[in-house]
């Protein structure tokens, strides 16, 4: 093997965590409620099912989560990180960083660089690449960064099928256990109409075939761009932003076809010591992981004038090496639809889990409407599985989901459905391990810094409580259902109660979550808007 250190820096992944709601629709189901012909999304589309938020889950919900998770799976003290900067075109306040909201939740250094980076799905990428320079520079020394999204698009519309939530979380650091970056990207950017979110609006708007148009474009430039950057390189694994899995295999078609086509001909008639090694490892590596159906190279090999001896050659070689055979990673928007910000980087995430060896690299092109598109290599570090080993895995979450029907998902995203309140007295559980959450709230449960002269509610409301809530805990009472009361009225937090999902029974293990409260008839006219969050315990099968 060629040694390719030269092209990587010290700097990448020390530790990373995902979390997605676990409701889900199947898509099998939602191309029958919409009269449509269900091959069109599992073969189409290549996707099984979609994730969709539970009421009131958002951002903060699945972002906390992913973000603990990855401090929690490197073993790494909150007080450590000095940059915390969020991802997402899932908007929470337009002026004010819900970087800091999670600084507060997670513990993060007080002394630390908080950010929130808008830039469609590459936003995520853009925090890395701004992560990566501010540690060279010395200004920090470690960040975490939290891509997390919610794609939503109209009942009925053709993007419905693509939606999907998730988050993803990175640690950033010098000599990183997991995997390092290359020392160039590459890079392209214009200004092109393909995906839009108007400022308050819910769903946002594709065009079609021109969208998938403008995606295959910039994600054949940045790859052009990153090899005239850091010249040939091979990988054993090619991600790519995926707002429908099969839109990564196309992507992954349009650089066979329009890059390596002449040297896969050439494969057929050279031994294969003759072969450039890079190439030879490009090829081999990435026919040993994908499905890419042969057709299109014959036909474009024969438009070449290759006999047709020739081409069953060739068309038999690539049945042997590709057909059957499926890019892994492609299982994670199958199961978990769009996750927009979060959608490469927990299929990078995937293949350190369940595929990557020492020494892998891997590509990435990182896709952000607009348009924007990064591109660049990881390596794999020796470390690398003693991080990636521990739970919980994305697996586990493919695993472990709740279905919807299509009319239930229809009331939540309409906002139709209205949860009754059921609270719950918890205690820690013994496999806890002192994990958690430690929340300061005031007597009416808006939450509050720990701040010395700002420990205060801002509303009015009396009152200062600190209290902590275990990542893991039993329910020791009877669930208390309140009914159809203010959600907003989380005075039960200071009684030592908390809310909890409505399956859970008295003794059942539950997970600590957070969602969102709004006050529906705020009389203070400057806190119209101010949203809080509120612990919320669901039942558990495992812990970590």
């Amino acid at each position: 093997m060629l040694n390719n250190d030269y092209l990587f820096t010290n700097i990448g992944i020390d530790s990373l965590g995902f979390f997605a709601p676990r409701y889900y629709v199947s898509l099998e189901e939602l191309a029958t409620a919409r009269k449509i012909d269900p091959n069109k999304f599992s073969k189409g589309l290549l996707s099984k099912e979609m994730r969709i938020p539970d009421i009131n889950e958002d951002i903060i919900s699945i972002g906390l989560k992913a973000g603990y998770n990855a401090l929690l799976r490197g073993n790494i003290s909150p007080k450590s990180i000095d940059a915390i900067f969020v991802a997402t075109e899932t908007m929470t306040y337009a002026a004010k960083s819900v970087s800091n909201i999670f600084a507060e939740l997670l513990g993060i250094s007080e002394n630390s660089m908080t950010q929130d980076i808008y830039n469609a799905c590459a936003a995520g990428t853009l925090a890395i690449v701004n992560a990566i320079a501010l540690i060279e520079k010395g200004i920090i020394k470690k960040a975490l960064i939290i891509s997390a999204d919610i794609a939503s698009y109209s009942l009925g519309s053709s993007s419905e099928p693509t939606q999907g939530s998730g988050a993803i979380a990175l640690v950033i650091s010098k000599n990183p256990r997991v995997a390092i970056f290359s020392k160039k990207f590459g890079k392209v950017s214009g200004n092109v109409n393909d995906f839009f979110r108007r400022g308050y609006q819910q769903n946002a708007q594709v065009f079609g075939h021109y969208s998938v148009k403008a995606y295959l474009n910039f994600q054949l430039r940045a790859y052009d761009d990153l090899i005239k950057n850091i010249g040939e390189f091979h990988a054993d694994f090619y991600t790519f932003h995926a707002p429908f899995a099969k839109l990564s295999l196309k992507c992954m078609q349009q650089i066979i076809q329009k890059r390596w086509i002449n040297h896969i001909a050439n494969l057929v008639k050279l031994k294969r010591k003759q072969v450039k090694i890079s190439l030879l490892k490009k090829i081999d590596y990435f026919m040993h992981d994908v499905t890419v159906l042969p057709e299109y190279i014959y036909l474009k090999l024969r438009e070449k004038g290759y006999s047709s001896e020739k081409l069953e050659e060739i068309s038999h070689w690539l049945i042997s090496n590709v057909k059957s055979r499926v890019l892994p990673q492609l299982r994670v928007p199958s199961h978990f639809g769009n996750m927009y910000n979060a959608s490469l980087w927990s299929q990078i995430c995937y293949v350190f889990e369940n595929y990557a060896h020492v020494n892998d690299v891997i590509y990435f092109g990182s896709y952000g409407s607009g348009a924007t598109c990064i591109s660049g290599l990881l390596k794999t570090q020796k470390r690398f599985k003693s991080i990636v080993n521990k739970g919980p895995k994305i697996n586990d979450f493919i695993k472990q989901k709740v279905r919807k029907s299509v009319q239930e998902y229809e009331n939540l995203k309409n906002g139709t459905f209205k949860p009754s309140l059921v609270l719950g007295r918890i205690i820690e559980h013994a496999q806890n391990d002192n994990r958690g959450f430690i929340l300061n709230f005031c007597d009416e449960g808006c939450i509050i810094p720990n701040i010395e002269g700002l420990n205060y509610c801002p509303k009015g409301h009396s009152g200062f409580h600190s209290r902590f809530f275990p990542l893991f805990a039993i329910l020791e009472s009877n669930p208390i259902l309140e009914g159809n009361v203010d959600m907003s009225d989380l005075s039960y937090l200071r009684k030592g109660l908390v809310r909890i999902s409505s399956d859970a029974k008295k003794g059942n293990p539950l997970e600590y979550e957070i969602r969102r409260v709004e006050t529906k008839n705020e009389k203070n006219l400057n806190a119209v808007g101010l949203i809080n969050w509120s612990p919320f315990y669901i039942p558990i099968h495992q812990i970590y």
